[in-house]
């Protein structure tokens, strides 16, 4: 996600060829300031508001009253169908009992599973009061220790105690035995006594409370107003775990995205005590029950879900997902023009990449400078909604088929975006170009015009988000020169070999967190040219 505001100095980016670092372009800058407003951004977010200090203590583990309450195509046009969603009634929270403690040969008992990839499991009951801003939610976690070895501990990635007294911890169980876990900014963790050994699996139950931020501009998380919550890594996820690095968990930096996910399955029942009138947009179609809406997400990264009290919303149905976008009022035009933007490029992706992965997508308009990936969901700055002009040179469509990409490059295919966040970036970007090529063959020199060489980027593609960049010279080098690079390897192997590498790379790192090793493996596996040149060029490792 790339900050609107900050689209002149900072659209996408490449690398200098002999290894040298280019020049900073500073005779251009106040060039930059008079044409930002016109300029297309990516999709970098900024880094979330900074971990709080220990006077602030954030993390609060209540062991003595469970239920303490917190504080406060053939593209062919499609006729849309009008679909206004509906919450659940809200039904009170059952009584929770608190549970005995383990013993270490207790928590040892593990259930042996046989399935060699078992991914982990989430399940998920969450009651959302919209008018406090709380939330209270039971989460049960079914993870396969798939790593190969014993672990002693497990680390949780808690990304909502980031923010002040967000994160309230009732209880926390490990194979029903009650476990007091550590927890310092966003890792939590939890001990596992003798150890789980590889292939075997473990329950565990959180039980927690959200007090919901006020939404900083940047970010997506947090509540507007009285008119739009969006609930975004609201959940303790298991980090990713590599003989490398062990595990993977990695602080915010100024620039681009710090978050590393498995891929895992979701089972989510939503209640919202509100408005009949609200609104939910859900990375899943949901079903209604008596108990709340009931959502299903399979080899998804994350499931998340904007709530809204103004929301409109228009549907198209094909064979490959049922797109929705749902946008604030008077904004008809432009929620109908991204909604066929965007399953035009699923049509698009699913023929050049893998067919798309889930069965459906939201996109929802929001107060953001940017626009910002999720599983089976897109948040879009209302900035790009007011622009929007119909036609097919804007931000709305640009940057929107760029975060329909992502549900390949992010949610199909995962990478390390801290470390190697060209991975999902370059190819994000790249795709915009195969989008417009696709429907509009001649004006795709106009955006790779427009989108790539305007600034003259420099950098190094394998650029990390801690490598000290500005937004300007980190778009530059992992966004800009980046897609530079997959032009340059494209014309160098062929149409038909290029074609066939992104398919190879697609479903050989379906689910799992892809590396550039992963990525350069499939492109020799399509190809006999020598390209050691181009990356020598554009890679600095």
């Amino acid at each position: 996600m790339l900050s609107f505001r900050y689209a002149l100095t900072a659209v996408l980016g490449g690398g200098l060829p002999n290894r040298r670092r280019g020049r900073r372009l500073k005779r251009f800058e106040i060039f930059f300031i008079l044409i930002g407003l016109f300029l297309l951004t990516g999709c970098i977010p900024l880094a979330p508001p900074p971990s709080p200090t220990a006077e602030q203590t954030p993390f609060v583990l209540v062991t003595d009253v469970i239920n303490a309450t917190p504080s406060s195509t053939a593209f062919q046009v499609r006729t849309p169908t009008k679909i206004f969603t509906k919450t659940a009634t809200s039904i009170p929270p059952a009584t929770e009992t608190p549970l005995p403690s383990a013993t270490s040969a207790e928590i040892s008992s593990t259930k042996e599973v046989t399935q060699k990839e078992s991914r982990p499991q989430y399940t998920l009951v969450a009651e959302l009061d919209y008018a406090k801003r709380t939330m209270d939610v039971e989460e049960s976690i079914f993870y396969t220790n798939q790593t190969g070895i014993t672990l002693n501990t497990l680390v949780l990635v808690v990304e909502a105690n980031r923010y002040t007294n967000a994160f309230v911890l009732r209880s926390l169980a490990v194979n029903n035995f009650i476990t007091v876990p550590t927890i310092e900014g966003a890792r939590m963790e939890i001990p596992l006594d003798v150890g789980l050994q590889a292939n075997e699996s473990i329950t565990i139950d959180i039980i927690y409370s959200l007090n919901i931020p006020a939404k900083h501009h940047e970010d997506v998380f947090g509540y507007l107003s009285d008119y739009q919550i969006n609930i975004v890594n609201w959940y303790p996820f298991v980090a990713p775990y590599t003989h490398q690095s062990g595990w993977i968990l990695h602080e915010p930096s100024g620039v681009g995205e710090h978050l590393v996910y498995e891929s895992s399955d979701f089972g989510v029942t939503l209640k919202i005590e509100g408005d009949d009138d609200l609104v939910v947009a859900a990375s899943a179609l949901g079903v209604e029950s008596e108990s709340g809406t009931r959502y299903q997400l399979k080899g998804a990264r994350a499931f998340v879900f904007s709530v809204g009290s103004i929301l409109n919303s228009q549907t198209v149905a094909s064979e490959k997902a049922s797109v929705t976008s749902f946008y604030y009022p008077n904004y008809e035009f432009a929620g109908e023009g991204i909604l066929e933007a965007a399953s035009q490029a699923i049509d698009i992706y699913s023929d050049r990449f893998a067919p798309y992965p889930y069965e459906s997508l939201s996109i929802v308009q929001t107060h953001l400078p940017d626009g910002m990936e999720y599983d089976g969901l897109i948040f879009m700055g209302s900035e790009f909604y007011d622009e929007y002009d119909g036609t097919m040179k804007n931000n709305l469509t640009a940057i929107g088929v760029h975060e329909v990409s992502h549900q390949w490059w992010f949610g199909l295919v995962g990478s390390d975006q801290a470390l190697e966040p060209w991975l999902d970036e370059a190819l994000s970007l790249y795709s915009e170009r195969i989008y417009y090529e696709t429907l509009y063959p001649f004006p795709v020199k106009w955006w790779w015009r427009f989108r790539v060489t305007w600034f003259s980027p420099s950098g190094w593609v394998d650029t990390t988000i801690y490598d000290g960049y500005a937004f300007r010279g980190y778009t530059d080098a992992v966004y800009l020169r980046g897609a530079q690079f997959l032009e340059e390897i494209r014309v160098r192997i062929g149409e038909k070999a290029f074609n066939a590498f992104l398919q190879d790379y697609t479903s050989s790192n379906a689910h799992k967190i892809a590396t550039s090793g992963d990525f350069f493996e499939a492109l020799d596996r399509n190809t006999d040219q020598n390209y050691s040149d181009i990356v020598d060029a554009y890679f600095l490792k």
